[in-house]
């Protein structure tokens, strides 16, 4: 296939077809990996599935697969397909190792933020009207905290580190390919403005979780990762901060699970954060940010304002 070969499409036809490959990439690919893998686990996982139940080992595989399928895949063909120059098209140049350690500081920075958001989106409640959404959303929830719960609820180092790799390695490269990489870059064609495509690529990230209590926290990850990118010109920095962000939910997970393990760590106890710890972490986070602008702006030779 010659690369670039869509490169000629303007950026609104170039995200419709980023979505038909995502769907396909999705369809397609899963059900290849998923039937490699029948020689070695036989039929029995597959109608354990469909009937709503299977091994937590095999959800790890299928949860691999996916994230390879409709995040990976699909990112790695549109920037084959959209430039002749793959890798460049999704944002990887070298970054300034200064500039990967605030990032990841600026990710550590905003976490009491994260918690304090978090805690008021736990609290919107909606009208009575919309009863059926709000159950759905509560349900939706609770189901993924208790899958997220069985993946990593154990104490094996091997257990361990595969959670590592599944949980924090392959959604900060994949996520951030697909989002921060295609999708953010077309949004930012398609509307002339970047601000307009950071956020619209925030809202877009924080929805494909289907976790609605935790939305606004998410949200605003996916606006400063976006914002990493706009400013740093790499997407390197928002992996890396993104692998911060789940490697730190690990540890947060396995230090209650060890010392604290009558409470569940996916659900933090109302009260717990601090408006004044949100509000110095927000100003900390502006002082790293613009210190990281800075020696961006030195290296490609631009104002940071």
């Amino acid at each position: 296939m010659k690369k670039g070969v869509f490169s000629h499409f303007i950026p609104a036809l170039q995200l419709i077809l980023l979505l038909i490959i995502v769907i396909s990439s999705s369809i397609v690919v899963t059900a290849v990996f998923v039937a490699a893998a029948i020689p070695f686990t036989g039929l029995e996982p597959i109608m354990e599935f469909m009937n709503g139940g299977t091994s937590v080992a095999y959800l790890k595989y299928l949860q691999l697969v996916q994230s390879i399928a409709i995040f990976i895949v699909p990112a790695i063909l549109a920037a084959m397909l959209f430039s002749a120059k793959p890798r460049q098209w999704l944002g990887f140049f070298k970054p300034e190792d200064k500039a990967i350690v605030l990032a990841i500081l600026s990710l550590i920075a905003i976490q009491p933020f994260i918690t304090w958001l978090a805690e008021v989106n736990s609290q919107i409640t909606l009208p009575d009207s919309l009863a059926a959404l709000s159950e759905w959303m509560q349900a939706s929830e609770k189901a993924s905290n208790s899958l997220i719960f069985q993946f990593l609820d154990s104490s094996n180092p091997s257990a361990v580190l595969f959670n590592v790799f599944l949980i924090a390695i392959i959604p900060a490269l994949g996520e951030e390919m697909l989002f921060r990489g295609s999708i953010q870059p077309l949004l930012a064609g398609i509307l002339k403005n970047k601000h307009l495509a950071v956020l619209l690529t925030a809202i877009l990230f924080s929805a494909m979780h289907l976790q609605f209590l935790t939305f606004l926290p998410r949200f605003v990850l996916g606006v400063l990762l976006g914002y990493m990118l706009v400013y740093g010109k790499s997407i390197w920095y928002p992996i890396a901060a993104h692998f911060t962000n789940n490697a730190l939910s690990l540890t947060i997970f396995y230090y209650y699970r060890k010392y604290k393990p009558e409470l569940n760590p996916l659900e933090p106890t109302p009260g717990d954060s601090s408006l004044l710890l949100a509000i110095c972490s927000v100003l900390l986070l502006c002082v790293l940010m613009y210190y990281f602008r800075k020696i961006i702006a030195t290296r490609y030779k631009e104002p940071s304002s």
